[in-house]
């Protein structure tokens, strides 16, 4: 039977976990860095089940989202809200960046590794919505016995990680070292411009609106 070309290549995941005892595997260490934007006065590491995010987990467990690098971070808050290529001042300030450290080795799933193609996951599953089949993967994951996923990151063509790790749902109590969090610093604004045509901008009062009757 021809395949519709246009159609996801990203299979469901296996209804049997002995399909998925070779998944390809990643050890998450603890001296790697990792980068975390969060909004001021949320603690790091929150395990949420919102069931908005690409791998989220239903509660009772739950997924907390990191990335390699700091303006990966960012650009995966800001990128659904840019697509007239502007940003609101105020979401930033909002918001700051974290460093992070895993308190103990994770052993993650890892769906960057060619062999992931052998068990059906295509890139699609960091790009693909709604988010039905990466939260199933995520769900069928967990259940196998992966404490996260390594992912390609949707918003970033230059292909930098993503890290969706499972826990409880809630916020976890791991240490973090970070005693004065950065907020989101004029350099990061400064690439979110160069590196990815976004302006931030204030947003207007309305006292400096001209408002035209029909």
């Amino acid at each position: 039977m021809k395949r519709d070309r246009e159609s996801v290549s990203l299979r469901w995941p296996p209804e049997d976990l002995a399909e998925l005892r070779d998944f390809p595997s990643r050890t998450l260490s603890q001296d790697r860095e990792l980068f975390r934007v969060t909004q001021i006065g949320y603690g790091p590491w929150w395990f949420g089940s919102s069931m908005n995010g690409r791998f989220d987990l239903a509660e009772p467990d739950g997924t907390c989202y990191l990335a390699a690098e700091p303006l990966a971070a960012l650009i995966e808050i800001v990128g659904p809200e840019s697509a007239s290529g502007i940003v609101a001042a105020d979401l930033l300030r909002r918001r700051r960046l974290l460093r992070l450290h895993v308190p103990r080795k994770l052993a993650l799933a890892d769906t960057t590794s060619r062999q992931a193609g052998g068990f059906g996951v295509t890139l699609e599953l960091s790009t693909v919505i709604p988010y039905e089949r990466p939260q199933a993967w995520a769900a069928r994951l967990r259940t196998a016995g992966s404490a996260g996923i390594v992912y390609w990151l949707r918003h970033d063509n230059s292909r930098t990680e993503g890290f969706a790790l499972f826990g409880p749902h809630g916020e976890a109590d791991w240490p973090w070292a970070d005693e004065s969090p950065e907020g989101i610093q004029p350099e990061m604004i400064r690439l979110l411009r160069q590196d990815f045509g976004i302006e931030v901008e204030e947003t207007p009062r309305l006292d400096q609106l001209r408002i035209i009757a029909d």
